[in-house]
């Protein structure tokens, strides 16, 4: 009990001081929501439903009308047979990524549609250089059309297949200390691929998974820094992601309540994870 007074003290802290807020509660955050992505122009989002596990995952879209966000729906391109998570806009917000079991007996593949002047295309899987017969998921593309992704092999690391004009140069281990023999995943990688944030579980951090930041110089990572009790609280944050147009930093928190799990989208200005700041102390190896 004594714990569980504690880990409430923090997480109100956390809310208070920090500035973090739920995304708009009740509608899109109603304690089994995660993983959103707000396309470029701030008028629609895309989010998973999780029912308090993982047993039914399913994808919803909304759309901001008057100044607020409609009753979700089940997205349009969605399949209401499979189970499919980790919506994401490109930065141009032409191209979704999301990933869905397609191929029975295989993991999680990378799916994506494009916009076109007809309208939005059926989703397809992404080629070999990316998808495999393992877990490919969280995937996310720079303005560049570089797609950043986890890949779950003895443990969860990530991956970057550059865009070359023609197609997908197959994908390669991401360095510079981004993976460790921890689980590192759900990279979020930023417009101008200078900065790239994800969830790790290694050593030192303040609870289950915290979100790391790594920024880029040339062609090297800098070592991960932790972003700190801002947003890192005892339990789970994970599916962090940028909402462009309103410079709000978006991510989930997992908490287990009698093995059932709370999950919610939280909001914090941009600003709050002092980037600038943390880019003057990073450090190249």
């Amino acid at each position: 009990m004594k714990s569980s007074s504690l880990l409430v003290f923090f997480l109100l802290t956390s809310l208070c001081f920090g500035q973090i807020k739920k995304f708009v509660p009740d509608l899109i955050s109603d304690d089994q929501s995660f993983g959103i992505s707000i396309s470029p122009d701030g008028k629609q989002l895309l989010f998973v439903r999780a029912y308090g596990g993982r047993d039914s995952l399913h994808l919803y879209e909304s759309e901001l009308k008057e100044g607020k966000w409609k009753t979700p729906r089940r997205a349009f391109f969605s399949n209401p047979a499979l189970n499919e998570i980790d919506p994401s806009f490109s930065p141009d917000g032409t191209t979704i990524l999301f990933n869905s079991i397609v191929t029975e007996g295989n993991g999680y593949d990378v799916l994506v549609l494009k916009r076109t002047p007809m309208g939005w295309t059926k989703p397809t899987a992404l080629p070999g250089a990316i998808n495999t017969e393992l877990h490919e998921f969280y995937a996310t593309m720079s303005r560049n059309g570089n797609i950043y992704f986890t890949r779950r092999e003895e443990h969860n690391d990530i991956f970057v297949s550059q865009w070359t004009g023609d197609g997908y140069q197959n994908a390669t281990r991401l360095k510079g200390g981004i993976n460790t023999d921890s689980s590192d995943s759900n990279p979020y990688i930023s417009a101008d691929e200078d900065y790239l944030i994800f969830i790790s579980n290694r050593e030192g951090g303040h609870g289950n998974a915290d979100l790391y930041v790594s920024f880029k110089k040339g062609s090297q990572w800098s070592r991960p820094q932790n972003l700190g009790t801002t947003i890192n609280t005892a339990v789970s944050e994970f599916c962090p992601t940028v909402d462009i147009k309103n410079k709000r930093f978006l991510f989930s928190r997992t908490i287990f309540e009698n093995e059932r799990r709370i999950e919610n989208i939280y909001s914090i200005p941009l600003r709050k994870l002092k980037l600038n700041k943390l880019r003057k102390q990073a450090v190249w190896e």
